[in-house]
């Protein structure tokens, strides 16, 4: 995926998920599912990424998995910036921040380069401080609002 080899990439994802779902893996599948997901974001098929980051979000929400709902919510968040919904995916993020915070589970860095230019790209449509004050909307969101907001139609 690195490499923008996209295809590829959703091949080894989709037979890691294959072989998980066989030994009965469930949090691989998810994990994996998520991948694919940022996979589907990555190389603009935006209404499948929506699709996929709709059910892990489900799945990872049921799970109270708050280190996969974070990756959703910024998967999520990518999304919102790319289809024009800058307010949903400056709450994501907020949300996401806090929730890493929380639990102690910083961003790969490839991860966070990838959120630095949603960032950048919200504060430009948004101005400054409409960012910060969605951001630290969403930094006061409980998981189920959160949730509720990520599942809301931001298609």
């Amino acid at each position: 995926m690195l490499r923008g080899e996209y295809g590829q990439a959703r091949a080894f994802l989709q037979k890691n998920i294959d072989e998980l779902e066989k030994m009965g893996n469930r949090m691989g599948v998810l994990w994996g599912r998520a991948r694919l997901g940022y996979v589907a974001l990555r190389e603009g098929a935006l209404a499948e990424a929506h699709l996929i980051l709709m059910d892990t979000i489900v799945d990872f929400s049921a799970d109270e998995h708050k280190n996969g709902l974070a990756f959703g919510m910024d998967r999520m968040a990518s999304l919102c910036v790319m289809i024009g919904k800058p307010v949903v995916g400056a709450r994501l993020i907020g949300w996401s921040d806090t929730t890493r915070k929380e639990i102690g589970d910083p961003r790969p860095l490839i991860e966070q380069a990838d959120l630095e230019r949603d960032i950048a790209a919200l504060k430009a449509t948004l101005g400054p401080d409409a960012y910060e004050t969605a951001y630290n909307s969403g930094q006061g969101m409980v998981l189920k609002e959160a949730v509720i907001l990520a599942l809301a139609r931001n298609e």
